[in-house]
């Protein structure tokens, strides 16, 4: 199969999705980060001889699916993970929930947790749910995201959780800078919970995704971390719920079992073929969308050039973020979500996130979808009375 740009921009058939269905037909919907893309043909193929099997009882762990993700780190990322460290679970932001769960358990007289903002809103969802205090990080919107590391954050504090690469930001973290992360942990005995579940979407050089694992040097360090990963966004599979916690540290893992918590579901078995298929033959998709998202970018940032809005730098993610707070004494009270959302383009609001007026863009579309949807976007704003 040829994954080029004439495979991507075919769209599936799939009606009944979220995505599709929260508004109406003459909306184009660039909120949630679902790609409108065909998955990659084998996957599809492996589903489909499984299906024809006609047995869709319980399934048992899929030995062979983990090992093909152990591989796939190794061959790509020069991580070696060992089988002992991998629990399955229905999603990452299970995991999330986990981990927070974890540090209330664990460390109660340490209630609060870390996280930089902006962040993807299940981090902040997580931490007040499972009963933590939130100490929010401010991450810088334009430059370096990460600021100086005060210490002063760590007081009272347990944990932090991180996502590397950043959504919506969409920065790829550095080897330098999760270093610096490792070594505030370990200067202040935080546990760190990793959400890489991005890692697979690195755009193009000189960025490239760091493994929090593959900056851990001691079995200390690499104790005091957690991390989440799933193939589901890398390989457009989100409605196949599987993702891993990569837990070294042996009394952690309990935490995360589903011995424990009796309450999460079991992986399903096509969840399990889906895994299997994506690393093991998912490399020539990635890279073909990889290429078309690059194509999808270069549209974006010139829109954002021409109407004068800053766009932060899109490393990785296919989710642009852009600034429109100068946007909002024209607005009429609006916020720039509901503007657009008034011109037919369907945002995420940035404050979902905790950026007010800003908005995240999603760019997995089929090209001629998302210049259409930059037309009506540059038409709006040129119809404000900006001065």
């Amino acid at each position: 199969m040829v994954y080029d740009f004439d495979f991507f921009d075919t769209p599936p058939t799939r009606t009944d999705s979220i995505q599709w269905n929260c508004y109406g037909p003459d909306v184009i919907p660039l909120w949630i980060a679902d790609m409108d893309f065909r998955a990659c043909e084998e996957i599809t193929q492996t589903l489909t001889q499984r299906a024809q099997e006609g047995s869709f009882g319980y399934a048992r762990v899929s030995e062979a699916a983990i090992s093909a993700m152990m591989a796939y780190h190794r061959e790509h990322y020069g991580v070696e993970i060992p089988r002992e460290w991998v629990i399955p679970l229905p999603g990452v932001v299970s995991g999330l929930h986990l981990f927070c769960g974890l540090l209330k358990k664990k460390r109660p007289e340490r209630p609060k947790v870390l996280i930089g903002e902006p962040v993807y809103h299940h981090f902040p969802s997580a931490a007040s749910q499972e009963g933590l205090i939130e100490q929010r990080i401010a991450l810088n919107l334009s430059g370096a995201p990460l600021p100086p590391l005060d210490p002063a954050w760590a007081k009272e504090a347990s944990g932090w959780l991180f996502c590397n690469p950043e959504n919506p930001l969409g920065h790829a973290w550095s080897e330098e800078e999760l270093r610096g992360v490792l070594d505030y942990a370990s200067d202040h005995d935080l546990l760190l919970a990793s959400d890489e579940i991005h890692g697979g979407l690195v755009l193009d050089a000189p960025y490239r995704y760091t493994p929090l694992l593959s900056v851990a040097k001691t079995e200390a360090e690499r104790k005091r971390t957690v991390t989440l990963i799933a193939p589901s966004k890398t390989w457009n599979i989100a409605g196949i719920a599987c993702a891993f916690a990569l837990v070294p540290d042996p009394d952690l893992r309990p935490y995360f079992s589903r011995d424990e918590h009796l309450i999460l579901p079991y992986i399903n078995l096509f969840s399990w073929v889906a895994v299997e298929a994506a690393y093991r033959y998912g490399e020539p998709w990635r890279l073909g969308l990889l290429a078309y998202l690059r194509r999808n970018r270069e549209a974006m940032a010139q829109a954002a050039q021409k109407w004068n809005l800053p766009l932060h730098p899109l490393q990785a993610t296919h989710l642009a973020f852009l600034d429109c707070r100068s946007l909002l004494p024209h607005l009429k009270g609006l916020t720039p979500k509901a503007f657009f959302l008034r011109h037919g383009v369907a945002l995420h609001d940035g404050a979902l996130f905790g950026a007010s007026g800003w908005v995240r863009i999603n760019l997995a579309t089929q090209h001629a979808r998302l210049l259409t949807a930059l037309e009506r976007m540059g038409n709006a704003l040129f119809e404000l009375p900006r001065q």
